[in-house]
């Protein structure tokens, strides 16, 4: 009986193994080898999310460059995958295991409170729009909070945090490179593509195309490409013996170039800002990055085609055009015209009401389209909040020890890159910039030191005894 068991193993495997293949062919024929495919996919990847629902947000984080190329090339259903993923992470922080949560109790952070005051803003003034406009709204505004709290429910350790600025380190050259590729196919390769003027396709000063790589707009990819540096430089600086290190540095020429070619100097100079703050925060070896730049702008042909498309400032001059005529507005809506009346969210409910698109405004501006909407109190909170957040990542900063610094550091420079490219973008309208916001943000949140545990059995208030 003992010696039978090494003869059965051999025919169990291939037993199981000629099923599985037997149940993979049937379904190629009954629904086609896409569906088997993505039921392939999609199976064990919900079984590791739901074992561990910090995998869903690394998932996430890889996948969000591609939405462009899925809008544009997908089919309509997929649209809401973000959406959909963003709710699955959530539920299975509810369902996961007990030991892929947080373990203890920790504080809030001290920006909960001026974000709950803009969501109750949004909330009240969503009352004064109508049903569309206050559920678009709303959903462009605040649905990304929930990966704030899935995080908060299952925090990522060291090592998830590590493999996320392997995704970014990796997911940016990977963007850049096509957006170098896109420079050298030309505008009119793309647009056979099927991607529109005007649209996705936009040039700058001298018909220049602008550089989108695998996003829908050149905006959110060089944000991208701005938060990618300002990641993986700390980490690069802190271990400069590691491959990853040694490739990312190895890659920033090309990142550089890819972000160049995109024009948005909104994001060169939220990524001039974080570096900054790099260089005379913690890592002096930038400062001598400084001068070096200074001399290479000497160099800087002025006539040359490309130097006026990148430094031209007749999109700024359109913006404060724009921003003075619409002051008035402000003026007779000191409380804000209502959720979801301005933006990329106003533009989506032109789309569904089948109306002109073009005759909403966008104000290309974080700040103002805040003021716009929710009124002087909401510019306030939105202020304080932003401002809260940094505090709060340099107060994490000082808690913390080894390479979690670095992370936390990195944050702190993306929050002020972030602060200023909101002067002149509505940076948490981008996709995926709004969604990779409150991923970095809550991942800080959650690396403060924890809070004692409570006793098992509060004492009865007669046992206290009185200091004498």
């Amino acid at each position: 009986m003992l010696d039978a068991a090494p003869w059965r193993r051999p025919f169990v495997r291939p037993g199981l193994f000629t099923v599985g293949v037997a149940v993979i062919a049937a379904a190629i024929f009954l629904v086609g080898p896409f569906w088997t495919l993505l039921v392939a996919i999609a199976v064990p990847t919900t079984y590791a999310v739901y074992k561990r629902p910090q995998r869903g947000i690394l998932i996430l984080a890889a996948a969000l460059p591609f939405d462009g190329i899925l809008k544009q090339f997908g089919p309509g259903w997929t649209n809401p995958w973000k959406q959909v993923l963003i709710l699955g992470i959530l539920l299975a922080t509810f369902i996961c295991p007990k030991e892929a949560r947080a373990q203890v109790r920790r504080r809030l952070p001290g920006w909960v409170p001026a974000f709950a005051v803009l969501l109750l803003l949004g909330l009240v003034s969503a009352a004064f729009v109508d049903l569309t406009t206050a559920l678009v709204g709303l959903r462009l505004s605040y649905f990304s909070i929930l990966l704030a709290i899935a995080i908060w429910r299952c925090p990522l350790d060291r090592r998830d945090r590590d493999q996320l600025v392997t995704v970014f380190v990796a997911m940016g050259f990977v963007t850049a490179v096509i957006g170098l590729w896109q420079q050298v196919v030309g505008y009119v390769y793309l647009n056979n593509l099927g991607y529109q003027y005007d649209t996705t396709i936009r040039f700058t000063d001298g018909l220049t195309l602008r550089s989108f790589s695998t996003f829908n707009l050149p905006f959110p990819f060089a944000y991208y490409l701005m938060l990618v540096v300002l990641i993986g430089l700390p980490f690069a600086l802190a271990e400069p013996k590691r491959l990853r290190s040694r490739l990312f540095l190895l890659s920033l020429p090309v990142l550089a170039v890819a972000m160049f070619f995109t024009f948005v100097r909104g994001a060169m100079l939220g990524l001039a800002i974080g570096l900054l703050y790099l260089a005379f925060h913690r890592y002096k070896i930038l400062v001598y990055g400084i001068p070096l730049v200074l001399v290479a702008a000497l160099f800087i042909p002025s006539g040359a085609v490309l130097t006026n498309a990148a430094f031209s400032n007749t999109s700024l001059q359109a913006r404060t055009t724009s921003w003075s005529q619409r002051f008035h507005d402000f003026e007779s809506h000191p409380f804000g015209s209502g959720i979801g009346t301005t933006g990329a969210a106003a533009e989506k409910v032109a789309l569904e009401k089948n109306t002109d698109p073009n005759a909403t405004y966008v104000p290309d501006s974080s700040w103002l389209k805040v003021m716009f909407e929710l009124g002087v109190i909401g510019v306030w909170f939105f202020v304080a909040m932003l401002i809260s957040m940094f505090l709060s990542t340099r107060s994490t900063e000082r808690r913390v020890h080894g390479i979690d610094v670095d992370f936390v550091v990195a944050v702190s420079a993306q929050l002020l890159a972030i602060m200023t490219a909101s002067f002149v973008a509505t940076y948490l309208e981008l996709v995926p910039m709004d969604q990779l916001f409150w991923i970095m943000i809550a991942i800080v949140a959650t690396m403060a030191p924890e809070l004692p545990p409570r006793p098992a059995i509060e004492p009865h208030r007669d046992d206290i005894t009185a200091p004498t």
